[in-house]
């Protein structure tokens, strides 16, 4: 079960200089992952976030264990073929200097142009593996876990290039409604529950899955404040303890060791005007998450509560360690848009302002032209969301759009990015997706138990009114 440890309250962050470590490497590099993460999240804060998913205790258990099956699946003694291998392998160490890939003759699937190259990787859940292979070309998923990948690169120039990558992962029949109300329930479970009652509540939802996260990660602190207008101010402070990953996981307990615990950073959801609407920070092994919400509505962190707008901004400090250097960003300002209509619920960031650098001395020799060329144009775009049809799966998509200028420093900063690539490999990796596959079985079981029980309670009070 997951423990208090010690704790730091958020303001503690104030006037630090914010970093980030590459610790969610295995968060970061699949949507599905952050998705499943926050299920976690909705499943052990309260009992009733989950029956948004259907009216029905059948409806319930039927699309939770499509949702959360396929991620478990994604992370089943996952099966990666030899050529997707080195294809995969050859990018993670040519990402900023792509003009070494550009011509591979084994990275590509097709080459529909001479200035275009793409790869095509097609992803499913068989006999007990979950396969990643490339393809000529690719379908749109059709099972619950089923994946596509799209990769392309365009060379625009002798030495400017452009990456674009679209991946999309089969959910099941859950809705994008659904989905954005399961999150509204999630920001507001916390409202008018004291944090006794909360760790209580999450204890008794889901035990396999607290327990399967207690590995790693520990809810040190739950704070809600009610004030007077209705609104809630939520403070929690989550932990990173790789000793006890370690325990279990030695060479994934060590690389999170190794990435995390110099890392800090601060995410900012902000208006133009500056008025916080979320924030998250990290330092010290710890994640510090605050909000204010009215009945599972964002409300500004100061002032009168109001509607949330559909364009915000997402302020990013980011800073971690690569061998011995430090390297990050300041001051990252993004756009960042929310959808919302009735098929789909989406954020997309596209960031167009050159943040300022935080880069080793021996770099301030070199020219640093090309850092500024991603941010121009239509800059840099990364799009998260979740659309569903009448008459196919719902899909998780992840898009991501960026124009690389090959230079000295992006050959400088390639090599130590490429290095922590490498530490997550072969048996780290293995045991990363252990890990996750872990998380998302215990999920799942502990949802089905949760529908079952209220599905009983259901059937019960009819009973208990009867004469």
């Amino acid at each position: 079960m997951i423990e208090p440890r010690n704790r730091r309250p958020l303001h503690s962050l104030d006037g630090e200089a914010q970093r980030r470590a590459p610790f969610y490497r295995w968060g970061t590099r699949s949507a599905a992952t952050l998705l499943g993460l926050a299920l976690v999240a909705v499943l052990t804060a309260c009992r009733e976030v989950l029956r948004p998913l259907g009216a029905g205790t059948s409806t319930l258990d039927a699309k939770t264990g499509q949702l959360l099956g396929a991620l478990a699946a994604r992370y089943t003694q996952v099966t990666r073929e030899p050529r997707y291998l080195v294809a995969r392998d050859r990018m993670t160490r040519t990402a900023l200097v792509p003009s070494k890939i550009f011509d591979d003759t084994i990275a590509w699937t097709s080459r529909p142009s001479p200035v275009l190259r793409m790869l095509l990787v097609q992803g499913e859940f068989d006999s007990g593996k979950y396969l990643l292979g490339t393809r000529p070309t690719v379908v749109r998923p059709a099972r619950p876990g089923d994946s596509r990948h799209v990769i392309t690169l365009a060379r625009l120039a002798p030495n400017e290039y452009v990456w674009d990558t679209d991946v999309d992962f089969s959910l099941g029949t859950v809705t994008a409604a659904e989905i954005g109300t399961l999150l509204t329930a999630l920001l507001g479970s916390a409202e008018g529950v004291p944090e006794q009652a909360l760790r209580a509540d999450y204890r008794a939802a889901a035990p396999r899955a607290a327990a399967a996260m207690a590995t790693l990660f520990s809810l040190d602190s739950i704070r809600a404040t009610p004030f007077s207008d209705g609104t809630t101010d939520v403070a929690l402070t989550i932990g990173i303890h790789a000793d006890e990953l370690r325990k279990r996981f030695p060479a994934f307990g060590a690389y999170v060791a190794k990435y995390v615990n110099p890392a800090r950073f601060r995410l900012a959801l902000t208006e133009h005007n500056g008025a916080v609407w979320f924030e998250v920070g990290g330092a010290e092994t710890r994640v510090h998450v605050h909000y204010r919400a009215v009945q599972g509505r964002l409300a500004p962190l100061h002032g009168a509560p109001r509607p949330r707008p559909d364009s915000l901004e997402l302020r990013t400090d980011v800073t971690t360690r690569f061998k011995i250097f430090t390297v990050g960003i300041r001051d990252l300002v993004s756009d960042f848009v929310i959808t919302t209509t009735p098929h789909e619920r989406a954020w997309t960031i596209v960031s167009r302002r050159e943040p300022r650098w935080d880069l080793p001395l021996i770099s301030e020799r070199l020219l640093r032209t090309p850092l500024r060329r991603p941010f121009e144009g239509t800059g840099v775009i990364f799009h998260l969301g979740v659309r569903d049809s009448a008459d196919a799966q719902t899909l998780l998509e992840r898009r991501s759009h960026v124009v690389v200028q090959e230079s000295a420093i992006l050959r400088f900063l390639n090599s130590l990015g490429s290095g922590a690539m490498s530490d997550l490999a072969d048996r780290t990796e293995r045991e990363e997706e252990q890990f996750l596959h872990e998380i998302f079985a215990a999920l799942q079981a502990d949802a089905h138990a949760l529908s079952s029980s209220l599905g009983a309670a259901a059937t019960e009070k009819p009973n208990a009114a009867a004469p």
